[in-house]
């Protein structure tokens, strides 16, 4: 099937508007990366079948997705108040890796740890092909931060984990299609969808208020690498020839304040994951000077409290609110700032006027508000 039906069974029309039922929590649902891609695309303005539309999947693909989602209760039609009870619905089929070839299978060369090997599967026979991404999860030779990053506490598995070391470690390589986890010169509709279904899984969002230790800095520094990748290989002129090639065009080209910002931000992003706060941010200092985006403000931001440098935090975190008054997130961290700083009645201004922004997260609605509890509480403490 390559368009979108004028109705769905199940759902009814597919130019409803579909709305996320409120207090659905996809972490509890254990829904997939694919259907927190399609969940996170509903807001309510678009019709279903944009949706659907945009999120690049097979048709068909994309049918099962909605399907499940409306029967686990995540999705309101028109005039709904409350989702229906949840049905005993399968979850869509899962990506299986097909078994390798004989090629593959017989030749002598080693698996380099530092590259993504595509993956793809064999699908039955109604199934649509979807690309899908691996990453080399053994971790040869690993360095003794990765050891100790393995080893620590937190709230990802040791697959989530090994993913983001694998990924950190094409970074220097500079080469966008092994970090997207597809082939060299691979069309524009193949990297949209890697790169879709990969940045819903590595997205920091997804991971949102739990404990992630040393991962928070890496999950940040690999998420924007292969946003950087998918933007290099959708930009015309640069998704033309190989990463060497593309050097050689720019020899002669001088570097520009933005892309000195942007190298400077990547240089501080890697020092800070190494725990190296106080030197990265003199190079986030610098990239925010160049090319004060959004972005590089609220990364500084969150160094410079890592760095126990609150008064240079609310700097950060004012310049970045400025610039996205209406993103809850950014009011968040700005509280947290003024927190820091020991300005719990500015925290508390910030934290009101955010649970005012309408956001359809409401893990950041629930954070908002255990912020906002917890600063009242301490305003009331002798």
């Amino acid at each position: 099937m390559s368009t979108v039906p004028a109705d769905i069974a199940g759902i009814g029309s597919t130019s409803q508007r579909v709305r996320v039922s409120p207090g659905f929590d996809p972490l509890k649902a254990a829904v997939g990366p694919e259907e927190y891609f399609v969940l996170s695309r509903i807001d309510g303005v678009q019709s279903l079948r944009d949706v659907m539309l945009a999120t690049g999947l097979p048709v068909d693909r994309a049918i099962a997705i909605v399907t499940r989602l409306r029967s686990i209760g995540a999705l309101l039609l028109p005039g709904e108040t409350a989702a229906p009870a949840p049905a005993a619905v399968p979850a869509p089929p899962a990506q299986r890796p097909a078994a390798p070839s004989r090629a593959a299978a017989s030749s002598p060369t080693p698996v380099n740890p530092r590259t993504i090997t595509p993956m793809s599967r064999t699908p039955s026979a109604t199934e649509p092909v979807i690309p899908t991404f691996v990453h080399d999860l053994r971790l040869d030779m690993p360095t003794a931060a990765e050891l100790a990053a393995l080893g620590e506490d937190n709230a990802l598995t040791d697959t989530e984990r090994r993913r983001i070391l694998a990924i950190a470690r094409l970074i220097d390589q500079n080469d966008p299609w092994a970090i997207l986890g597809v082939d060299s010169g691979a069309d524009t509709k193949t990297v949209k969808r890697a790169y879709f279904l990969l940045s819903k899984e590595i997205h920091p969002d997804r991971y949102y208020g739990k404990q992630l230790g040393s991962f928070a800095a890496r999950l940040n520094v690999v998420f924007e690498a292969t946003s950087r990748a998918y933007a290099k290989l959708t930009t015309p002129e640069k998704a033309k020839g190989t990463a060497s090639q593309q050097a050689l065009r720019k020899q002669d080209q001088p570097q520009t304040p933005q892309e000195y910002a942007a190298e400077l931000f990547d240089r501080a992003c890697q020092l800070e994951v190494s725990g190296q706060a106080l030197e990265a941010m003199k190079l986030f200092a610098a990239a925010v000077r160049m090319d004060p985006q959004t972005r590089y403000l609220r990364r500084a931001t969150s160094c410079a409290l890592a760095a126990g440098q609150p008064k240079t935090a609310v700097e950060y975190a004012k310049k970045a609110h400025g610039q996205a008054p209406n993103d809850a997130s950014s009011a968040r961290l700005l509280a947290a700032a003024f927190r820091a700083a020991g300005k719990l009645s500015d925290a508390e201004e910030v934290l009101v006027m955010a649970m005012a922004i309408k956001s359809e997260n409401d893990v950041l609605t629930n954070e908002l508000r255990n912020d906002l509890a917890e600063v009242r509480r301490l305003l009331a403490s002798p």
